[in-house]
């Protein structure tokens, strides 16, 4: 009986092919999204305008500041001389001032992170277009981003596609 089951397995592994068992073939690329993204002039144009947009809120900032300074300045010199109506008046008027700049601060970073994600979405979507245009033209399986720090190997096999991509982008 068991010589049966033993033939009988044998005889079903003659007839099944060894193309069953192989896996298909992988074909993996990669890319440095980084590079590709500060060869195109867009990227220079966004990092121009958020500079710009950047430089505003530091301006306003800083005025912010000095008319906080002042103000506190002011509190320092007279605190002696203040009766305790007007000292708490000021340090209202202080505190308000403070939390004003602080909520600013916070705006204007959100703002500029916002503004950031803006500009860069359509460069980024244009990219990852011309990207899939190469990945499936020439049959990849994967393509990993090199600039992300998160591959930690790259065999010899793997195709860098960056300038396929960059052709693509620029024709």
């Amino acid at each position: 009986m068991k010589t049966l089951i033993i033939s009988t397995f044998i005889a079903g592994l003659l007839f099944i092919s060894p193309d069953s068992f192989s896996q298909p073939q992988l074909k993996i690329g990669h890319v440095n999204f980084e590079e590709i993204m500060q060869t195109l002039p867009e990227s220079d144009s966004a990092k121009a305008i958020l500079d710009q947009e950047t430089k505003e809120f530091q301006s306003a900032f800083e005025e912010l500041t000095v008319t906080y300074n002042q103000l506190y300045d002011e509190y320092q010199k007279g605190l002696s001389s203040f009766s305790a109506i007007v000292r708490q008046t000021k340090e209202e008027e202080l505190l308000d001032k403070q939390k004003r700049l602080s909520e600013f601060e916070q705006n204007a970073s959100t703002a500029l992170q916002n503004r950031n994600a803006e500009l860069a979405t359509p460069i980024i979507e244009k990219i990852n277009k011309a990207i899939d245009k190469v990945a499936t033209e020439n049959g990849f399986t994967y393509i990993l981003d090199l600039s992300k720090g998160s591959v930690v190997f790259t065999s010899k096999d793997s195709q860098n596609i960056t300038p396929l991509v960059l052709k693509i982008l620029k024709s």
